[in-house]
Formats: C-alpha cells, sequence, structure tokens
C-alpha cells in the first residue's frame, strides 16, 4: 500500500513538472508568433500607406550625359524618408534588357539622383519629386520606367518618345 502511494506521488509529482515544462515552451513559442505578427501586421499597414505615382517622364539627350527625367509624386498616406527614398531601385526596360539604376548623390552610368520640389529631405504625401537617372546604355523606345519604393510598392510608366 505504502509503495503504491509512493508510485502516485511520483507519477502526480512527474506529471505536474511535464506540465510546467509544456507551458513553458507553448508561452515561449507564443512571443515568437506574437511578435512576427505585429511584424507583419506594421508592414502590411505601411504598405497599404505608401503609394507613389509616375507623373511624366522625359528624355534629356543634349550635351554629353544622357538621362531620363521622372517626375514622381508621392501619392501615399504618409512621408518617406531620405534614407527610404535613396533606397527607390528604378528599372528602365526596353524590348531586349533592362537596366538596374541605384541612388548615388554624383549620378554616374546607371545611377539616379534626386530633386525636391519642397527641401525638407522627406518626400511629404503629395509632393513630386524630380528624379534623374543616368543610363549609360542605349535603349530603344518603348522604354519602361519602374520605380520600387523600399517595402515593394512599386509605379510603372511607358516612355514612348
Amino acid at each position: 500500500m505504502a509503495s503504491e502511494s509512493i508510485s502516485i506521488a511520483i507519477i502526480v509529482t512527474a506529471s505536474i513538472i511535464l506540465a510546467a515544462m509544456v507551458s513553458v515552451a507553448l508561452f515561449a513559442q507564443w512571443g515568437v508568433l506574437d511578435s512576427s505578427m505585429r511584424l507583419m501586421l506594421r508592414n502590411a499597414q505601411e504598405r497599404l500607406e505608401t503609394g507613389a505615382s509616375i507623373a511624366l517622364v522625359a528624355l534629356n539627350t543634349s550635351g554629353a550625359t544622357k538621362y531620363f527625367t521622372i517626375y514622381a509624386k508621392n501619392t501615399g498616406s504618409r512621408a518617406l524618408s531620405l534614407n527610404e527614398i535613396q533606397l527607390i531601385d528604378v528599372y528602365l526596360k526596353d524590348s531586349s534588357k533592362v537596366i538596374l539604376a541605384t541612388y548615388s548623390s554624383n549620378g554616374g552610368a546607371n545611377k539616379w539622383n534626386f530633386t525636391e520640389t519642397m527641401p525638407d529631405n522627406v518626400w511629404s504625401v503629395g509632393e513630386t519629386i524630380i528624379i534623374k537617372v543616368y543610363n549609360a546604355t542605349n535603349l530603344s523606345t518603348p522604354v519602361t520606367v519602374t520605380l520600387v519604393l523600399p517595402n515593394g510598392v512599386s509605379a510603372e510608366y511607358t516612355y514612348t518618345g
């Protein structure tokens, strides 16, 4: 009888310890899941609040340097910081090739820079920025110009000449 009571006490103690271990593991995973869900929701909200459109694209061929001038407007409901603007990727695509231009304040082959219409280092809602894309390759028209913002939101315009 005494050995039976000791066996039951050991089993109950082991069950309590096992239940505590499972609870701790579940609560730890719940915290990871919770932070992942919060991050995912914040990213989705940011994408919904971000928007851009290209109003006009022009090609400047005068002088030694050829470049596309892009007039892009912030059509979202949030402003973009200077760092976010500099992370924009600009793609130029004709029928046979695609060129990726990245930001450089100095310009250069397959680089771009920008000028704000309201110089405050923020691309405010409703503001238009003027982007100059210096292309080193001859592109045949039509050229599709695509701006991809850091969070994946994009705007596209087809330049026909």
